[in-house]
């Protein structure tokens, strides 16, 4: 048997060739940033989460406002007058009054207007020698409208449109926060898929670094030929920039993790890496394509983009009755109810008591109020204008729910698909982990070069990249199945009921959470 050559192999692989040691995608937890303080960042720092809430606010204004409609309002008025008379064609006199008023005006949600005021006249001619007389009334003014603005739905129709809108504002917050969650989510991933790429980057390119040391050893031992060093160096160089690339990347994602955070520049520099470990997730565990049908349910119900449209249909059936109603004449009933009183004297108490004293009797008038537009151009182009607004909500929800039909089933199949590669994977890196212990003992053997084994490491590296780039897909298809199905958030079939649960997003949606 030839042995020739074999002393240096054994020494070498004696040295340097123990297995390598796999760098874990799933248990690992490094120290560093977890989840759910990103998601909890995202929530404090995220300038369109900060928008939204403006928008709501500006839409409680809005509702405030409508309900001031409905504010009882204080009117008072207080006014001297003076005039002379004409008597005859030579001779005139003066006459002075003082009168005052005070009145509440209250418009109901019913339509019905009720106005009480209390009017004071004084009036006096002076030098005449004759007291002044003061009136005092108390009136009940009441206006019932008959057909234009006649009922709630549509005196009020402002008002409820207006608490329809808050709704739906509230609903876009559930929104525009479920998917800046999985902006940060799939970022989160990206990043911590680049940390992992880049451990096993550094651990190959130590590998390769100790491969080289050892072998230049040998060659000033001239236990192997110079010639060895060439591929090595090669190998060596090819590790580092690699390494490179892989630091580049790092840094690439963390800093988009901190723009999707939303992150001052200086606060994304000192963001600690990713730290959780990538979801586990059995193929088993996954709904499969039969309970598609369920979920696309589940998702109609509870997505808050399609609770939020579906709400701001129906303000806009709200307006559309009270813009039809506007098309109506409109005719009013009118009844006043009065009490007056007389009360001769000049001083303040005079003036004061007025409505108490001698009051002759109770008088009331009845009438009614008609005012009818020949056009009715306003009435009628604002009806047009809610109408087409009223099929420009419909069409919004079916262009939602369709996208829901397509996206939610797709967004199982990636899970079920991720799953799976996700376990294959990991069985090519056990697999490849064997055939580099298997090439290190041919190596020992005598049968195998440094060039096979430097091949071989290269596939198990680059299998664990690609169990890597497996976890990132499964994680990122969780965190889209969650979002398309409306599962993102905890509780948020409710108005404004939504809660950010960052363990969900590790795990598949249950039974329980597509029940209604």
């Amino acid at each position: 048997m030839k042995t020739e050559g074999l002393f240096p192999r054994v020494l070498l692989a004696g040295l340097l060739l123990a297995p390598v040691g796999p760098v874990s995608v799933v248990a690992q937890v490094p120290s560093g940033l977890d989840l759910g303080s990103a998601l909890r960042l995202t929530l404090e720092n995220d300038p369109n989460i900060a928008l939204v809430e403006a928008r709501l606010a500006g839409a409680q204004g809005a509702l405030l406002g409508a309900a001031g409609a409905f504010d009882p309002v204080v009117t008072s008025e207080v006014k001297e007058t003076a005039s002379d008379t004409p008597q005859t064609e030579s001779t005139s006199a003066e006459l002075r009054s003082l009168e005052s008023s005070l009145g509440l005006a209250t418009r109901l949600r019913s339509g019905l207007t009720v106005t009480p005021s209390f009017r004071v006249h004084r009036t006096e001619v002076p030098g005449s020698g004759e007291d002044p007389v003061n009136v005092g009334t108390l009136s009940f003014a009441f206006r019932q409208p008959l057909l234009q603005g006649r009922g709630r739905s549509v005196t009020a129709a402002g008002e409820l449109a207006a608490e329809r809108e808050v709704v739906a504002g509230t609903l876009d917050l559930e929104q525009t926060t479920a998917e800046r969650v999985l902006a940060v989510a799939l970022q989160y991933w990206t990043a911590r898929a680049r940390a992992l790429d880049l451990e096993i980057l550094e651990e190959s390119e130590a590998s390769a670094r100790d491969l080289l040391a050892t072998t230049r050893r040998l060659v000033e031992a001239d236990q192997t030929p110079a010639a060895e060093l060439v591929q090595l160096e090669a190998n060596l160089a090819a590790k580092e920039s690699a390494r490179i690339g892989g630091q580049r990347s790092l840094f690439a994602a963390r800093q988009s993790l901190g723009r999707e955070i939303g992150l001052e520049p200086s606060r994304i520099a000192a963001l600690p890496p990713p730290a959780d470990p990538f979801p586990r997730i059995r193929p088993a565990e996954v709904p499969g394509a039969v309970e598609a049908d369920r979920w696309i349910e589940t998702a109609l119900r509870r997505r808050a983009d399609l609770r939020a449209a579906r709400t701001r249909r129906e303000a806009v059936e709200i307006r559309l009755h009270a813009a039809t109603n506007a098309l109506q004449p409109k005719l009013d009933l009118l009844f006043v109810p009065t009490w007056s009183g007389l009360v001769a004297g000049n001083g303040a108490a005079d003036y004061l008591s007025a409505l108490g004293r001698n009051v002759p009797g109770v008088g009331a008038s009845l009438g009614v109020s008609l005012a009818w537009p020949t056009r009715n151009r306003t009435a009628l182009g604002a009806q047009a204008e809610t109408e087409a607004a009223l099929r420009q909500s419909a069409l919004r929800i079916d262009v939602l729910a369709r996208n829901v039909g397509a996206d939610v089933p797709s967004a199982l199949d990636a899970v079920a698909s991720g799953a799976l590669q996700a376990d294959k994977a990991a069985q090519a890196v056990a697999l490849f982990e064997r055939a580099v212990i298997n090439e290190e003992k041919k190596l020992r053997a005598g049968t195998s070069t440094l060039l096979d084994l430097i091949s071989q490491r290269d596939r198990l590296t680059s299998a664990r990249q690609t169990e890597v780039a497996a976890r990132l897909a499964l994680a990122q298809a969780l965190a889209r199945l969650r979002f398309e199905t409306g599962t993102l958030l905890a509780g948020s079939e409710g108005e404004g009921g939504a809660a950010l649960r960052p363990e969900l997003l590790t795990r598949v949606p249950s039974a329980e959470e597509a029940r209604p």
